[in-house]
C-alpha cells in the first residue's frame, strides 16, 4: 500500500506541473458554519468529479 505523504506528493508535484495555482490554507480561516461547510463539500465534489485526483495519480 502506497504511503498517503507520497501519494500526496506526487498528486502536489503533478499539480504545480500544470500551472494550477496553490495557496496553502491559513491557521486562522473562515468561521466553519453551515454554509461553509456546504461550500466546502460542493468543492471537493467538483475536485473529485473533475477527474484531476485519477490523472494525477496516474503513472
Amino acid at each position: 500500500m502506497t504511503n498517503a505523504n507520497v501519494v500526496m506528493n506526487q498528486f502536489m508535484e503533478r499539480l504545480g506541473s500544470n500551472g494550477f495555482k496553490k495557496e496553502n490554507q491559513p491557521n486562522i480561516g473562515p468561521e466553519i458554519s453551515l454554509d461553509f461547510i456546504d461550500e466546502q463539500l460542493q468543492s471537493y465534489s467538483k475536485l473529485l468529479k473533475s477527474g484531476i485526483v485519477e490523472t494525477a495519480l496516474q503513472e
